[in-house]
């Protein structure tokens, strides 16, 4: 177990994403061959919570599935990170009025920032948190995990791409 400072210097690319006054200001900026990039917002909502597994990957249970079961966090530890989160409800996510998207935003913020804490950051969860530093929303996988690629919605299209 890691205490805060240590995740503070681990995460650190990630806590100054998190520090940015306005998320999804600009197009996903990532590799568009190694993503699903979707720009239809309530789509993205739908690939986040279907969890019937009839249209797509539980998207939710695959997160799941990838964290380990952790002991119960120290206090001090779940309180920053918390904190972390309050502070995510002021910010401007430029227009994006998906609930269900902001509140996936913030447990996975709250689920990587566990993997820090306990210094276990699986492969899917350094692929989502690298979703939201190049400005998209990873929001599902496309195919049967761990064939397939992850789906990322972007707030504002691509020039000269379509969706794939």
């Amino acid at each position: 177990m890691k205490n805060w400072d240590q995740v503070l210097v681990d995460a650190k690319t990630f806590f100054d994403f998190l520090n940015r006054p306005v998320f999804f200001d600009g197009p996903y900026r990532g590799d568009q061959e190694k993503v699903k990039l979707i720009f239809d917002a309530s789509l993205a909502a739908e690939y986040s919570t279907d969890d019937s597994g009839e249209k797509f990957e539980d998207w939710q249970g695959l997160l799941e599935s990838v964290t380990p079961a952790w002991p119960d966090m120290p206090r001090s530890v779940e309180k920053k990170i918390l904190e972390v989160l309050d502070q995510m409800s002021g910010k401007d996510y430029s227009g994006l009025d998906e609930a269900p998207l902001i509140y996936n935003m913030q447990g996975d913020v709250s689920r990587l920032l566990h993997c820090y804490a306990y210094g276990e950051v699986d492969s899917l969860w350094k692929s989502v948190e690298e979703a939201y530093l190049l400005g998209g929303i990873p929001c599902g996988w496309d195919g049967k995990y761990p064939e397939g690629r992850m789906v990322v919605y972007s707030n504002s299209p691509v020039s000269g791409n379509s969706v794939k």
